[in-house]
């Protein structure tokens, strides 16, 4: 019985929208009600004679027309279902009220009308506003035209027990729609809350959390200076001809695995990940927070990126090296642009050390004099002297080891 009732509740909400799949099944729902009602009625008309043959066929009309609204909805037509819903409705009770008379109390149902067509018509405030004055005239109608005993000569006993069954139908028929249309509502906030969780974690993937805090804020490009910070650039060494005997699968496979265990350190160690560019990897340490100890950190980070590929080299049968350049200074970071943003940085640092990575050599890290003074006693290092670096003219560099 529940699936049934979930099934017709359910017709035509496909492809849209949670507000609008929330007021399509609330139709389909009164709807529902409105055709179990009507039956019900039908039962009663017949079993209390042919004296009431008249309400019992504008119940019976109403009921086909609520059939409708069921089919109407279907079809996607959603408008003319929530209108195919009321207007039988507001009808067949004005004229049950005019054949019973005032005292059954039909002219209650008006209020559930209208509240109905606040609900259905949220988002069409003229239709909106139509139904409710409909009831509204309607009831008005029932009150002021229709007499007590109604053109039928309903006796006292019949309209009493009618009118108990009208204010129990009304009153039961309110509380359901509101339970319906508030479990449809918290199902709807339950879903969209468990969206922007996820797009919560995929930003946060994709930006640091101070930074993503403060886009959300102000919306425009973010650009903050940084005294001191270290940046580091490792670079694959092998991989272009390993991708040309690797399938794209494997490929992909291959780079997630290496820069995934990359990542981890570089959580691990609370350092923050710029990007990838191609078998590229870039972090930095001390920013978007500032740390005394980034040089250090970041010297651990290299050392153990060098350690992790070794791994998977020998657990998966690679044979790619590791080339790292490592230099520490100010840098401008921030996110610019309007879409597929990036927090990235810039600056004479970041050069420097794309350039201490490009001019090293495979399995070994290269660091720029200014780092090294700061990791001097507590790693090991090795000088490499004065070299010639593009764009930089000579530079002492040095090739930094292991830790003390």
């Amino acid at each position: 019985m529940l699936r049934t009732w979930d099934h017709l509740s359910s017709l035509g909400v496909e492809d849209q929208p949670a507000g609008e799949r929330r007021r399509i099944r609330l139709t389909n729902q009164g709807a529902l009600i409105g055709i179990v009602s009507c039956t019900s009625f039908i039962v009663g008309y017949l079993i209390a004679g042919p004296r009431f043959w008249a309400p019992m066929i504008t119940d019976i009309v109403a009921g086909v027309l609520l059939v409708l609204a069921l089919v109407l909805n279907r079809t996607k037509h959603h408008t003319l279902a929530r209108c195919g819903l009321l207007l039988p409705l507001n009808f067949a009770v004005l004229f049950a009220s005019v054949l019973l008379g005032r005292q059954v109390g039909y002219h209650y149902y008006y209020f559930l009308f209208g509240m109905v067509a606040f609900l259905l018509f949220e988002e069409q405030p003229t239709l909106k506003w139509i139904f409710a004055s409909l009831s509204t005239v309607c009831c008005v109608m029932v009150v002021l035209l229709a007499s007590d005993e109604g053109s039928l000569g309903v006796t006292r006993e019949l309209a009493r027990v009618l009118a108990a069954a009208s204010a129990v139908a009304v009153v039961g028929t309110v509380m359901l729609i509101v339970h319906l249309f508030t479990r449809d509502t918290t199902t709807a906030e339950k879903s969209l809350a468990k969206e922007h969780a996820r797009s919560e974690k995929l930003l946060l993937n994709i930006l640091p959390a101070a930074i993503s805090s403060r886009l959300k804020e102000q919306g425009d490009a973010i650009a903050d200076g940084f005294a001191s910070v270290t940046v580091l650039f490792a670079d694959l060494v092998g991989f272009t001809e390993l991708s040309q005997r690797l399938s794209p699968e494997d490929l992909v496979s291959m780079l997630n695995r290496i820069f995934s265990a990359f990542d981890d350190l570089a959580e691990g160690l609370g350092i923050e990940k710029i990007k990838t560019i191609g078998d590229c990897y870039m972090v930095a340490a001390g920013l978007p927070e500032a740390r005394a100890d980034h040089v250090e950190v970041m010297a651990r980070m290299a050392l153990r990126m060098r350690d992790a590929l070794d791994r998977i080299n020998v657990e998966h049968g690679y044979a790619l090296r590791i080339r790292i350049g490592l230099h520490t200074g100010p840098v401008v970071a921030g996110v610019i642009g309007k879409r597929k943003f990036i927090y990235d940085l810039w600056g004479d640092t970041v050069n420097t050390a794309s350039r201490m990575e490009s001019s090293g050599n495979e399995q070994r890290i290269h660091i720029t004099k200014a780092v090294y003074e700061r990791l001097d006693g507590s790693f090991i290092t090795e000088a490499r002297g004065a070299i010639k670096v593009k764009g930089k003219g000579e530079m002492e560099t040095f090739w930094l080891e292991g830790e003390r």
